[in-house]
């Protein structure tokens, strides 16, 4: 078993979730079982359901625990003042941890970034558009100061086009490392339009 992917949850949860991550990676959602998850958390499955329901239910607290996680890298990435191009390297990098590695690793990836329905969807949807706040309060204050140029001040665009574009580079890269290196373009990109 890895090390914890969720430090910011309570231990054992984050136990369960970094299992049901690996779980998921190796065989995909449809065929992991909640079996698989207790014994990568090292528990039984009869104290697996003391913390979770179900499957979905795992997967709606991991979007959670992993959006709130993204959000809390993203805030430090995104400091007032910090130069340019290395604000947004280091905003478009908050999306790239153990948990990218994981999903662009494995085979089973592409099942897990397409969760487009139930709870976990809903959840997914939340916590892009607070990815989104975050980006859109940074370039709003970026310009406000002159340190960045938005093309019609309009930072919600912008923001939403950051995000799209990370999320395009996952979906074409082959490995994780081809993924480091699409997003590095992509960042580089990025703050070469901003600045003034």
């Amino acid at each position: 078993m890895n090390a914890q992917i969720f430090p910011n949850i309570d231990e054992k949860q984050g136990r369960i979730l970094s299992a049901a991550i690996e779980v998921f990676s190796m065989y995909g959602v449809k065929r992991a079982s909640m079996e698989d998850i207790a014994r990568g958390a090292g528990m039984s499955r009869a104290a697996l359901y003391q913390y979770f329901r179900n499957k979905d239910d795992i997967l709606a607290h991991g979007v959670v625990a992993f959006f709130d996680m993204e959000a809390a890298e993203l805030r430090e990435a995104l400091r007032p003042g910090r130069p340019v191009q290395e604000a947004v390297m280091a905003g478009c990098c908050a999306r790239v941890g153990p948990l990218a590695k994981m999903l662009l690793d494995s085979p089973h990836g592409e099942e897990m970034l397409a969760i487009k329905s139930g709870e976990a969807a809903r959840l997914a949807e939340e916590g892009n558009a607070k990815i989104a706040a975050i980006w859109t309060e940074w370039l709003d204050g970026e310009a406000a100061a002159g340190r960045v140029v938005l093309p019609d001040a309009n930072a919600a665009a912008v923001a939403e086009a950051i995000i799209a574009g990370q999320f395009g580079q996952k979906t074409i890269a082959r490995s994780f490392q081809d993924y480091l290196d699409r997003v590095g373009v992509f960042a580089g990109l990025m703050a070469r339009s901003l600045k003034p």
